[in-house]
């Protein structure tokens, strides 16, 4: 079983040890002596729990999983929007949300072993009104033990907001990542829902949105998973409670592909945000016109495993 989630289970059913599986379907975990439950998480099957482990012991321990496969084509979608994710009532939307948090912590794990991936390129480049780029800036490098793509952290976006600065002055704007879409200050500030579009076709969303009441600058979009192999594909987003950067298409995309080896990367990503320049319009009054776009991205150019095709 290769890039399933294998995590020691204590008494209270917390996370001792967590790992991803090799492509051999082993994983070692280290925990201090005691009694344990083994949980397995696989995209696409319901989780498997184990009788409990008695630790140390003498040798492997072998484990025969048979787990129920999740199926997504099924589900009905409806308007009803959950804020937070624990709902009990909300079993549909809790069904998708699993899957989605297998591959959002199997990524969140896989980036804490990068070395020997591969290379990347992040980049900051200008575009016309035409999509033509005008200017930029490209750096490649080997990835190491930092990830190529990450927030700042979710108590700061919770706090601060997704957008900072105005129009005189200039932006500066945040995307979510893995360790921000996972958190207790993420669920507790924005509302969710599942939702389906002709232009993502097999796919089935989890929608997210700021909270009622939330004023500070934020994001909204949603997160799109396979319906037959319940993998997570990208997340789409754009910027709300942001002003004027609100109303010019101001957002991004993050990328999500799963590695021969079973591991989880975000491989392409970027953030988008209008050039405005202030033109003087019919009388004494003006308007914001937008010029041209900045981007900042990136993505894995070369990996040391190929992805399977998707």
């Amino acid at each position: 079983m290769v890039g399933a989630l294998v995590a020691l289970l204590d008494a209270r059913d917390s996370v001792v040890a967590e790992g991803l599986t090799t492509e051999r379907g082993t994983r070692t975990l280290k925990a201090p002596a005691g009694t344990y439950r083994v949980r397995v998480r696989r995209i696409g099957y319901l989780p498997f729990i184990s009788t409990p482990v008695v630790l140390p012991r003498g040798g492997e321990l072998l484990l025969e999983v048979e787990s129920p496969r999740v199926t997504l084509q099924d589900i009905v979608v409806t308007s009803n929007s959950k804020c937070g994710r624990d709902d009990p009532g909300a079993r549909t939307l809790s069904v998708v949300w699993g899957e989605v948090e297998k591959a959002l912590r199997s990524s969140q794990i896989t980036n804490g072993d990068l070395a020997g991936i591969g290379r990347a390129e992040i980049f900051r480049r200008v575009v016309g009104l035409n999509g033509a780029e005008i200017s930029g800036d490209t750096t490649s490098f080997t990835i190491g033990t930092k990830p190529p793509f990450a927030a700042i952290s979710a108590q700061r976006l919770a706090a601060d907001g997704y957008v900072i600065g105005n129009e005189r002055e200039g932006w500066r704007f945040y995307a979510p990542d893995e360790t921000v879409l996972l958190s207790e200050q993420f669920s507790s500030t924005h509302c969710f829902h599942l939702v389906r579009e002709g232009e993502h076709p097999g796919l089935i969303g989890v929608a997210f949105e700021p909270a009622p009441g939330r004023r500070l600058s934020d994001v909204e979009g949603a997160l799109w998973v396979d319906e037959t192999t319940s993998e997570l594909r990208e997340i789409v987003f754009h910027f709300v409670n942001a002003g004027v950067l609100s109303q010019f298409e101001a957002g991004g995309f993050t990328h999500f592909a799963r590695l021969a080896s079973g591991a989880w990367i975000v491989d392409d990503w970027l953030l988008r945000a209008p050039l405005l320049t202030r033109q003087q319009g019919d009388g004494y009054a003006s308007r914001l016109a937008r010029t041209g776009y900045t981007e900042d991205g990136g993505r894995i150019v070369a990996t040391a495993a190929t992805p399977p095709k998707q």
